[in-house]
């Protein structure tokens, strides 16, 4: 149990005014610069790590190794744009038989899975001409 912090609350409520956005530490560190919220770059770390101890966000690792911070903590899939690097939540129900399948395989307890599917979102097709 952690003490309430007010950069804390600052920081959840600025992922939670953003649903349609998976968001890098900086980009939360120079969003809430922008509305004159004065945390350090450090703060803004650890209280992500906190927050996602506390169940209220979650992350996202890309391939390129830029960690992203999700709104959502239920299991959910993601669509990673690979021309723009967007992630997008994927709505569709969260199939906890491939879980059951890689117990079966692996002959180990699988706690979770994450989906990740990659390809272009409308807005690049859009630029490509493609749509």
């Amino acid at each position: 149990m952690y003490k309430v912090s007010r950069q804390r609350e600052w920081i959840y409520d600025y992922i939670q005014s953003h649903p349609d956005r998976h968001m890098s530490v900086e980009e939360i560190y120079e969003g809430l610069k922008e509305e004159n919220r004065e945390v350090s770059v450090a703060t803004v770390y650890r209280n992500l790590k906190i927050l996602q101890d506390e169940n209220r966000i979650a992350s996202l690792m890309l391939e390129s190794g830029k960690q992203v911070f999700d709104k959502t903590c239920r299991p959910h899939d993601h669509l990673i744009c690979t021309t723009c690097q967007k992630v997008f939540d994927v709505d569709m129900p969260y199939d906890r038989s491939i879980e059951r399948k890689a117990e079966n395989q692996l002959h180990i307890p699988i706690e979770s899975h994450s989906l990740v599917l990659y390809g272009t979102c409308t807005d690049c097709l859009q630029k490509k001409g493609k749509v």
